[in-house]
């Protein structure tokens, strides 16, 4: 490592730190959730989700950046370089709804003990401000940049990516990206997603009135309650998992069966504990479903048998991507039929086409029907690529670590580039404070110490980025 460039970035990460933590609080306070459809003129996710834009667009232009939007899709902040291919950065600005359970305002950053708590502060709004001061160096040195240096910003990361799309129908694609919304060392891998709902045949005389699963069909259900037309005083008590379910009457000839499992994201169910199938084991204990009803059962045991997909004929792995995960998310009783839905991340060895019809085969041997609701290819850059190589080699001679690139089940935005991995800014193992939460639930929290390092390891590797040959 070039010691004087590495003594620069250092003394350039503390003199910025008080100035990055105010843009991030400034960030933070806009409620940037975006709003699928809003379809205002210039603000497509909303107005709140513009704000951010504009918010974020100003701290790129202070930093001394060349700033500019498509329509509100996404925002540009530029650096030129001797070439007009770009090397790039792309974070988001919109985040998830606050959510309950927060001990301070979400929309106000609050700094705690080397930590920041706020709704953003590390999905994505921190990593998005890192970007901008992490670019901003080459400024601060004179530099004129081999390649353009532009970091991008987007506004629907939460909602379904369709910044991204509409940016691309008018723009390039960068020479190579990276995302900071993710996990350090370097994901080059995502899997592919697979998402389809299976439907029962009509029940006549059925037991189950109805059936809670998930609220996303991408998240492992913690809860799961059933209501059976069952006199509650009729019904044995639970021999499997007694510890989780309750049997409670609701009334005459009706009881309600409720489930506590262990949550969790469909993309990592090792050490969740699926409720809807805790429900579906007491269900066949009992034996009170008969005939049509009976047989939707033996199909949900099929999908609930495992995480792998094995007993649904669909198991895969491979070195790159590690094995493929099935999780069954969301259930419902809808006109007669019992409707569940499947989250499959899978690893680039399966064919989705095969895929489909595996399912749907099975789907039909209990007179059922399978509907596709997406299908995603998975992605992958080779671990060997010069920048993916220079991303790992920076990390580690940062951290001292000998990490290698990693693949995960989720999705970034670097899938939807022809060149691009994501790239921190959290850090695998972290262990929080008891008042601090991970992305996406109360108390999200971030630490200070965890986000310089951060800035330090994405100077580096933009300046040896622009080295390379691309």
């Amino acid at each position: 490592m070039d010691k004087e460039l590495e003594k620069r970035v250092d003394e350039y990460v503390d003199e910025v730190w008080g100035n990055v933590l105010d843009d991030i609080a400034a960030l933070v306070a806009v409620p940037s959730v975006a709003i699928e459809g809003a379809n205002e003129p210039g603000a497509p996710f909303g107005k709140d989700s513009r704000a951010a834009l504009d918010c974020a667009l100003g701290i790129a232009a202070k930093l001394g950046y060349q700033t500019s939007d498509d329509e509100g899709y996404m925002g540009m902040a530029d650096i030129p370089g001797e070439s007009e291919r770009q090397i790039a950065t792309i974070a988001h600005v919109d985040v998830v709804p606050a959510g309950p359970g927060w001990n301070t305002d979400p929309f106000t950053m609050v700094r705690r003990d080397g930590w920041l708590l706020g709704r953003g502060v590390i999905d994505d709004k921190g990593p998005a401000v890192l970007g901008l001061y992490a670019g901003a160096f080459l400024l601060r040195e004179g530099v004129t940049p081999r390649y353009t240096f532009r970091a991008l910003l987007g506004c629907d990361e939460e909602t379904g990516m369709k910044d991204v799309p509409h940016y691309l129908s008018t723009h390039e694609d960068p020479a190579f990206l990276f995302t900071p919304d993710a996990e350090f060392p370097v994901c080059n891998a995502e899997k592919g997603q697979f998402g389809a709902t299976f439907t029962s045949g009509v029940i006549a005389d059925g037991k189950i009135l109805s059936w809670s699963g998930a609220e996303a069909t991408n998240a492992v259900p913690s809860q799961s309650i059933c209501e059976v037309a069952v006199d509650a005083s009729e019904l044995p008590a639970p021999v499997a998992n007694a510890d989780r379910l309750t049997i409670e009457p609701v009334g005459d000839g009706r009881a309600r069966i409720t489930a506590q499992g262990i949550g969790g994201h469909a993309s990592m169910p090792e050490g969740t504990l699926n409720a809807i199938a805790l429900v579906l084991g007491y269900l066949k204990e009992t034996g009170i479903c008969k005939g049509d009803e009976a047989q939707a059962l033996e199909l949900l045991s099929i999908i609930h048998a495992d995480t792998t997909g094995s007993a649904l004929g669909i198991a895969a792995s491979n070195d790159a991507f590690g094995p493929l995960t099935l999780n069954g998310g969301t259930i419902e009783v809808k006109e007669g039929r019992i409707l569940q839905t499947i989250d499959v991340r899978l690893p680039n060895c399966v064919n989705l086409t095969e895929l489909e019809d595996t399912c749907r085969a099975v789907a039909e041997r209990f007179g059922a029907t399978l509907n596709v609701d997406h299908a995603v290819e998975a992605f992958y850059i080779p671990a060997d690529s010069p920048a993916v190589k220079t991303l790992i080699d920076t990390y580690n001679d940062v951290t001292g670590e000998n990490a290698t690139p990693f693949s995960m089940g989720g999705g970034t935005y670097a899938r939807k580039f022809k060149s691009a991995v994501s790239f921190g800014a959290e850090t695998h193992g972290l262990v929080l404070p008891e008042w601090a939460g991970l992305m996406h639930g109360p108390n999200e929290g971030a630490s200070e110490a965890q986000l310089k390092q951060a800035l330090k390891i994405y100077i580096l590797a933009i300046f040896r980025l622009m080295e390379l040959d691309l």
